[in-house]
């Protein structure tokens, strides 16, 4: 252990960003300070970094954005010039604007970006039928992530005030692209399977999925398509039967078959 601290701030309602984050984490060599997750709801109270720490970022991709719901649940954390590494998590398709919309948030709050990284999760479409990047962050990606955190502590070691990364080399548009609306439509839940555990409910980030008769309902306007309800359910009773999210995940089982590795950026 280096003696400094890593801190963490992430959105994961299904865990890969999680363990993105953390392989990046255990890399650096340095103990855990404060873990801030905002997958479920806002910081109990508003957040200051100090510009000392550093502070290591994690959101999903959606749609080649960030989730609407987690840039506004960050905007509650801010910094001091404090160092932070922003990564997004996609599933083998792209990454679009997210890299760039990261960086630029973590800007617009106090950070000073000095590493970024865009890694493979599985995505939440990924059935055993249709599988997209399945079981990823796999062990060679948890590997990357170590190399990765290894790296970035080399650079800061003795000029964390003085690394940038040079955010306009980064991959992605300004303005951004629209972000993908999926508005009006939500997972659902077979009564045959349903035991009424509970579970779709403890881990909706919207907090969207209620206990109804005679099984749990999600709001389909407080849905953000994160399906942590159908990875979650012991029962396998939360499914997704819209046939034009059905059709997507064929779209894309067939055409991301091709493995993508991680990408890092490092200042320079």
């Amino acid at each position: 252990m280096t003696g400094k601290t890593v801190h963490y701030v992430l959105f994961s309602p299904t865990g890969t960003t999680r363990a993105t984050i953390r392989a990046v984490g255990y890399g650096t060599g340095r103990e855990l300070g404060q873990t801030v997750d905002i997958t479920l709801g806002d910081p109990p109270e508003p957040i200051q970094f100090a510009q000392d720490d550093l502070v290591l970022v994690g959101m999903p991709v959606y749609g080649n954005r960030l989730p609407c719901l987690a840039v506004e649940r960050f905007r509650t954390i801010g910094g001091e010039g404090t160092p932070v590494v922003a990564i997004v998590v996609y599933g083998n398709r792209a990454y679009g604007d997210a890299l760039v919309e990261l960086c630029d948030l973590c800007v617009a709050q106090g950070f000073n970006t000095v590493a970024a990284g865009a890694f493979l999760g599985e995505h939440s479409y990924s059935t055993n039928a249709l599988p997209i990047a399945p079981g990823r962050p796999d062990q060679e990606d948890i590997l990357l992530g170590e190399e990765f955190g290894a790296r970035i502590e080399k650079l800061l070691e003795g000029c964390e005030s003085a690394a940038r990364l040079d955010l306009g080399d980064l991959p992605g548009n300004r303005p951004y692209k629209p972000a993908m609306q999926l508005a009006g439509v939500a997972a659902d839940t077979d009564p045959e399977a349903c035991t009424r555990c509970g579970k779709c409910i403890e881990c909706c980030p919207t907090q969207g999925t209620r206990m109804a008769e005679p099984v749990p309902v999600t709001e389909e306007d407080n849905c953000i398509w994160c399906l942590a309800c159908v990875r979650n359910c012991p029962a396998n009773a939360r499914r997704v039967s819209l046939p034009r999210i059905n059709d997507m995940s064929q779209w894309l089982h067939n055409a991301c078959k091709e493995r993508r590795e991680p990408e890092c950026f490092l200042a320079t």
